[in-house]
């Protein structure tokens, strides 16, 4: 057997870390695998030295494709016996996922044979319940009980066979065909053996365990077990509620910048190209800037009042000799934005000119003026929305519908 030279990238440490020493007491401890062929990282340590070994699963392995190493400082010095890596490697691997870095207090030892002074690495042994609480905590059993909804029913009954350790090859070549949609989960090589012996470990055990809970309805140690897994839980939705309170953090400063370079007179645009969003993100940022900060949003009044400044300000640029790209540019607007500004511009400029926006504008007023919803006088005005909701600026510039002397507008 050689020595396993990592792929760029096999395994990657993970920000935030979990000691297993911290969850539950150990059942003894036995020399790790493997030390024989890292003696010269071994050698590093003085006999006796306490390190903490990381657990690292090296999928790409060519011996063992469910290896599990122990580094030290980000070291390999030995390895998971393979019996325990069978059932190791995939809880591992769901840790890593979850974003911890998983370690075990260990301790490098010595001593003197035929060939010379030899170095090792002394592990401790973990009891069943902590990694079957690891395990239940990563969701390992709720995706190994989803993988096995994706067989038929005979299919799930052959599982059961010998006790799910030597099932029906026919089960296991569907759950083959499915490994991807499981990544979470291990198979052996080839050089394994038959099917039986390169299915992930805890498939096995779940199906065991479904069957303990269905046909004798044991109960296990759940005291323990539960408060292990309730422990392991609570980690991992500390560890969500930190990055969902970082995200808020985020967040809050991004809606303040925005207010703040807001009220410095900056753009939406060139607000948006600082804080690297789209116009229309900036524009949301700033309505939750200005809740959250208590301002009170702009009056209609004040609306209609700033539409009309800007409609005259890109006629000014449009009568200078500004083409509306130019416009668009010089007041941080869309093309089509601009657009309808100079079309605004005109109509203040000359409603008569107009003859059928005025009047679609002075019908609008009317509707208005009978008390009707906004919904319901666009439905009544008949034409698209666009031109429904630019009849409701026209009637406000407009102002409200003059009546005769019998009360009926004129």
């Amino acid at each position: 057997m050689g020595i396993h030279i990592r792929r760029a990238g096999e395994y990657v440490r993970p920000a935030d870390r979990i000691l297993l020493d911290d969850y539950g007491r150990t059942e003894g401890e036995y020399y790790a695998s493997g030390a024989y062929y890292h003696q010269e990282s071994l050698s590093r340590f003085p006999a006796g030295r306490k390190v903490e070994a990381e657990l690292v699963p090296e999928p790409s392995n060519p011996w063992d494709a469910r290896a599990v190493a122990y580094d030290v400082d980000g070291r390999r010095v030995a390895y998971l016996p393979a019996t325990a890596a069978k059932m190791w490697h995939d809880v591992v691997r769901a840790w890593n996922a979850a974003g911890y870095a998983v370690y075990a207090g260990a301790e490098v030892n010595r001593w003197e044979g035929d060939g010379g002074v030899r170095f090792g690495l002394t592990v401790p042994k973990w009891g069943w319940q902590n990694l079957l609480a690891m395990t239940e905590a990563a969701g390992l059993r709720a995706a190994s009980e989803a993988a096995m909804e994706e067989l038929t029913e005979e299919q799930r009954l052959l599982m059961r066979q010998d006790g799910g350790y030597t099932p029906d090859e026919s089960s296991l070549q569907a759950l083959l065909r499915k490994r991807e949609q499981y990544p979470m989960f291990a198979w052996g090589g080839k050089r394994d053996g038959d099917l039986s012996e390169r299915m992930p470990f805890w498939h096995g055990y779940f199906v065991r365990e479904q069957m303990r809970e269905d046909e004798e309805r044991l109960r296990y140690a759940w005291s323990v077990k539960s408060a292990l897994t309730r422990g392991f839980e609570h980690e991992i939705a500390r560890r969500k509620e930190r990055e969902r309170e970082q995200e808020r953090l985020r967040r809050r400063a991004q809606e303040e910048h925005a207010l703040r370079l807001h009220g410095e007179g900056r753009r939406n645009r060139d607000i948006a190209e600082e804080l690297s969003l789209t116009p229309k993100q900036v524009e949301n940022l700033l309505h939750r800037a200005r809740k959250a900060a208590g301002i009170t949003p702009p009056r209609n009044e004040d609306l209609q009042t700033e539409r009309r400044r800007a409609a005259a300000e890109a006629l000014r640029h449009r009568r200078s000799g500004m083409a509306r790209a130019q416009i668009a540019h010089a007041m941080g607007r869309s093309l089509e934005s601009v657009k309808d500004l100079l079309q605004d511009a005109v109509f203040y400029d000359a409603p008569e000119d107009h003859p059928e926006r005025l009047e679609l504008a002075r019908h609008c007023a009317e509707l208005r003026g009978t008390g009707l919803a906004k919904e319901e006088v666009l439905e009544k005005l008949g034409v698209t929305r666009a031109k429904g909701l630019r009849a409701f600026r026209d009637a406000s510039f407009l102002g409200p519908p003059r009546t005769s002397e019998g009360g009926s507008p004129r």
